[in-house]
């Protein structure tokens, strides 16, 4: 999910290191609770990054689970940010056929992002599903994120696991939209030399 906000006083830079070990303190977090996740769903894009390195690590502990991803748009709306501010907006949800085709009520689902922030994208997952699947709907339903933003919250859900809790401007490892290239000098340095070919391609 998106997770900028133009009023937050800072932004904090999440290194690749840093958010996989998170994942995997996460699938800790879970296996030490007792719950057993029979299906694990990242919400692209973050959650499946996430959602990979949190399923592994259950696996390796002894808890298999089914997995899959799925995405999440905004009709009529460009950012994350407008859809935030305008929380009527319908949120489209794209690829869960698979869920439907083979999700009961006796399953334990898992929802993994990267960011908990206002809790719609979340909350719209769980409202899908619960129409299409009806009776089917497992009666066990978990969020779990690496970050939790409390203070942005615009619903009534909390997540189940999280590591971190901010209001900072997170930039997650994966992203390079609206960053300078001053920020990315200072903050992702092991980029330059691969942008870098880019000038030589133009260059030709």
């Amino acid at each position: 999910m998106r997770h900028r906000h133009p009023s937050v006083q800072s932004k904090r830079y999440v290194t690749e290191t840093d958010l996989l070990h998170d994942a995997y303190r996460l699938g800790v977090k879970i296996a030490e609770s007792g719950f057993r996740p029979t299906f694990i769903v990242g919400l692209w894009r973050g959650g499946s990054v996430v959602g990979i390195a949190v399923q592994e690590c259950l696996q390796y502990i002894g808890i298999p689970t089914d997995h899959i991803a799925i995405r999440t748009s905004y009709r009529g709306l460009a950012s994350y940010q407008q859809m935030v501010d305008n929380p009527e907006t319908e949120i489209r949800i794209h690829g869960t056929q698979y869920l439907l085709d083979t999700l009961d009520r006796d399953d334990a689902l898992l929802i993994v992002d990267d960011v908990f922030s206002s809790g719609l994208t979340s909350s719209a997952v769980i409202r899908r599903l619960t129409a299409r699947l009806k009776n089917n709907m497992p009666a066990d339903v978990r969020i779990a994120v690496p970050w939790y933003k409390p203070a942005h919250n615009r619903t009534t859900l909390k997540p189940d696991y999280y590591v971190n809790t901010t209001d900072d401007w997170l930039v997650m490892p994966y992203e390079l939209s609206g960053l300078t290239h001053e920020e990315i000098s200072r903050n992702k340095p092991w980029l330059l030399p691969i942008l870098a070919s880019l000038d030589q391609v133009d260059a030709t």
